[in-house]
């Protein structure tokens, strides 16, 4: 049983989706296994990605073509991590985007954290891009967000928690038009049931 499951949101984006494998793949700490929910509705990019993840002939990884077992209309990112999730085997889950990256020693601090500190969700601070999220920050400019457990503070990319506290994305295709934050509903969820949390204060993930 490993670590981590890293479930990783594919879309559109085969040459994110590439970067994005390879900073798992060189992480410091081996401990872990990597599914790539797939939820294009284009066969030739869905098929380009099964590739991508075939080319890194590592047994860990896997590639999942969530568009076949869709069960609901509106069906997006957070309903493919939440099907890959039933399937992953390790003891924390990580929900990485296509367009997300992280420095080797990711896995290896944010572990090394949530044991000393007893943690069950822990998170960290980012580079972001994230266009008019921030007041004052121009279109495509890269920007530090100082994470936090709570709603427009935290994205799913940048935390970990531990199997047993994930019940599922809540919230999901609320907001029209696009996807509700399910992720920061999630945390609020789980800070609001107790959960133990804390921040590694290093900036340790890309988000584009």
């Amino acid at each position: 049983m490993p670590k981590v499951s890293y479930i990783v949101s594919a879309y559109n984006r085969p040459a994110m989706l590439k970067c994005c494998l390879a900073s798992l793949s060189v992480q410091t700490d081996r401990d872990f296994e990597v599914i790539v929910a797939d939820n294009s509705t284009d066969f030739d990019t869905a098929r380009a990605q099964s590739e991508i993840v075939a080319d890194f002939r590592d047994p860990r990884f896997r590639h999942i073509d969530t568009d076949c077992v869709k069960t609901c209309a509106g069906w997006d990112c957070y309903h493919s991590a939440e099907y890959a999730a039933a399937l992953s085997t390790g003891n924390w889950l990580c929900f990485p985007s296509d367009d997300s990256y992280y420095v080797p020693l990711f896995q290896e601090a944010m572990m090394a954290a949530a044991s000393e500190h007893e943690w069950d969700l822990v998170y960290c601070d980012w580079l972001c891009d994230r266009r008019g999220h921030v007041p004052d920050v121009g279109p495509g400019s890269y920007h530090c967000v100082s994470a936090d457990a709570c709603m427009s503070k935290i994205d799913k990319t940048g935390f970990m928690v531990r199997r047993g506290w994930f019940n599922g994305f809540p919230g999901k295709k609320m907001l029209d038009p696009g996807p509700a934050p399910c992720d920061g509903m999630l945390i609020d969820g789980l800070v609001g049931r107790g959960i133990k949390h804390g921040k590694v204060k290093e900036i340790l993930m890309v988000h584009n």
